[in-house]
């Protein structure tokens, strides 16, 4: 079957190259997709040109594909830095993937650029669509020397012991097949708001600060709130018997990772 090698685009277009020429040594690539938000963006364009111009030249042999991921509305995209746009970089990955998967391919994923955002949601939308052994989520681990050198694209056979390619641990989503993962993002979306709607102000002002701060302790959530650590425990346990009355079910002992994971719409 054949195989694509598929990269995310940051401001460092070298790894991309850095890591295929490793690759190159075990795999044998048909296409390469790149992966790229609004290539006008000043902190990208340059990047994009570059990317465009030493595949052309290096990699003569391989069918170069360029994907830009858009706002859900169709407006570039610059920067994962809201809501609406982490869950649009998601659902622009996610259909890239499912593009190449539908053609038939073996699906190697490079998150060698981007944001740490926009890594997190290439990992979520490869997990939506990888099922087997031969797709793989990758990432390139440089030495400092070779990180230092900006715009080398290949690095030379003395500094090639400081490269190495990481394979990324993946855990495959729990979808049918064919399901539309557009409906699951909204139902997600709707059992949070859902929830939330069924708490009191106070008890949604502490979801939001624990949200914000997710691994904050009651004191600390407490001094955030301007409120005693005592107070917000029984708040907790407010939203706690809220949650066991919302999805109609017992709590295990975890709860706050429960809702830890809620908030977070997992």
């Amino acid at each position: 079957m054949s195989t694509v090698y598929l990269a995310t685009l940051g401001q460092r277009p070298e790894a991309i190259t850095v890591a295929l020429d490793k690759l190159m040594q075990r795999y044998v690539y048909n296409a390469i997709a790149i992966l790229h938000t609004n290539p006008q963006d000043r902190r990208l364009s340059e990047a994009y040109q570059a990317i465009q111009r030493v595949l052309k030249a290096d990699y003569p042999q391989l069918t170069a594909r360029y994907h830009e991921i858009c706002l859900q509305d169709g407006r570039p995209m610059n920067d994962v830095n809201t809501q609406d746009s982490a869950d649009a970089y998601f659902l622009g990955v996610l259909a890239v993937l499912q593009h190449y998967r539908e053609q038939g391919f073996n699906l190697h994923l490079m998150i060698s650029g981007g944001r740490k955002a926009m890594s997190v949601y290439a990992m979520i939308a490869a997990s939506y669509v990888f099922r087997s052994d031969d797709d793989r989520v990758l990432t390139v681990l440089s030495g400092e020397s070779v990180i230092q050198q900006q715009g080398v694209f290949h690095v030379p056979a003395h500094q090639a012991d400081q490269v190495s390619i990481v394979q990324l641990p993946l855990h495959y989503a729990r979808v049918a097949p064919g399901a539309d993962v557009h409906v699951l993002l909204s139902q997600s979306r709707s059992t949070r708001a859902g929830f939330l709607a069924k708490l009191s102000a106070a008890e949604r002002a502490l979801c939001e600060a624990m949200q914000t701060h997710p691994h904050a302790t009651n004191a600390e959530l407490g001094q955030l709130l301007a409120k005693s650590d005592k107070t917000i425990a029984k708040q907790f346990e407010g939203i706690y018997d809220k949650m066991e009355q919302y999805f109609d079910t017992p709590l295990a002992k975890d709860k706050r990772s429960i809702l830890r994971d809620l908030l977070r719409e997992r």
